[in-house]
């Protein structure tokens, strides 16, 4: 497991394996690639009122849009992240040491811990149907959910707390 720079200033992401990509990139390839899409709700299809056909494109169009107010977000300056980010637990209302974090757009996720205001670290990404409400009740999203508590955990091995503990490790 390491942390690489990605495409989005500010923004880092977990790479898990050598022969796999990090996870930024992982998540937009798998909610660009019409076969990875198509398995997908062929096996949740009793998840959605919609045609596969029509979830496809639904995807494909949400994950261009979240990718453009990505890069326009980490492109302000100063940069504006913190809007897109939010606490992963609805219930939380202030950021805590290493919080995790989400960004969504309808039925797509970007699971992230925040390093400070300006850093993020992707840990993953999934979709997530509107009636799923918990994590841990869907196993594509379950699965997300270890992920992101097992980086954090390393992140804490590390001893990362911060913007500067982070820099230490990272650079």
């Amino acid at each position: 497991m390491k942390i690489i720079d990605t495409f989005v200033p500010c923004l880092f992401a977990f790479k898990y394996t050598d022969d796999l990509p990090d996870e930024l990139e992982r998540v937009f390839d798998d909610w660009e690639d019409p076969v990875f899409l198509n398995d997908f709700f062929e096996e949740n299809e009793n998840e959605i009122s919609i045609t596969i056909e029509e979830a496809i494109v639904k995807v494909k169009s949400e994950a261009v849009f979240l990718r453009n107010k990505l890069l326009e977000l980490a492109n302000s300056s100063p940069n504006q992240l913190n809007e897109l980010f939010k606490n992963l637990n609805n219930n939380e209302y202030t950021a805590k040491e290493l919080s995790q974090q989400k960004a969504r757009n309808r039925w797509l996720r970007l699971y992230a811990i925040k390093i400070d205001e300006n850093n993020y670290v992707i840990t993953g990404g999934a979709i997530k149907f509107d009636n799923q409400h918990l994590m841990q009740h869907n196993p594509h999203t379950n699965k997300e959910l270890i992920k992101i508590n097992k980086c954090r955990d390393y992140l804490k091995e590390q001893g990362v707390y911060d913007a500067d503990s982070f820099q230490e490790i990272f650079f």
